[in-house]
C-alpha cells in the first residue's frame, strides 16, 4: 500500500511586468504630485483612493503603455501597479 503525501503550498505565483514602475513611483513621490492634487482636489472619507493617488497611476500608464487609455484596469492587473502604487486595480 502506498502512503500519499499532500503537500501544501502557497498561492500560484503571478507574472507582471515591473518595467519603470519603480522608478516612475518615485519620481511621483518626491515631486509631491498626489499631495498637490489631492490638496486642490479633495475626496470625501469614504473614498478607497484619492485623485493624487489615481493620477500617478494614470501617469505610469500614460509613460508605460503609451496607448488610449481604454481598458485600464486590466492594464494595471497586468502591470505590477497594486504591489507600486498601493492602490486595488478596480478604484482606477
Amino acid at each position: 500500500m502506498r502512503d500519499e503525501t499532500r503537500v501544501m503550498y502557497g498561492p500560484p505565483s503571478v507574472d507582471k511586468a515591473l518595467g519603470s514602475l519603480p522608478v516612475i513611483a518615485d519620481f511621483c513621490r518626491r515631486a509631491g504630485i498626489a499631495e498637490v492634487v489631492d490638496e486642490l482636489c479633495p475626496v470625501r472619507e469614504v473614498a478607497r483612493a484619492t485623485h493624487g493617488q489615481v493620477i500617478e497611476a494614470l501617469i505610469a500608464n500614460r509613460l508605460t503603455s503609451p496607448a488610449s487609455m481604454v481598458r485600464l484596469q486590466d492594464w494595471a492587473d497586468a502591470w505590477a501597479v497594486p504591489e507600486v502604487f498601493g492602490i486595488d486595480t478596480e478604484q482606477l
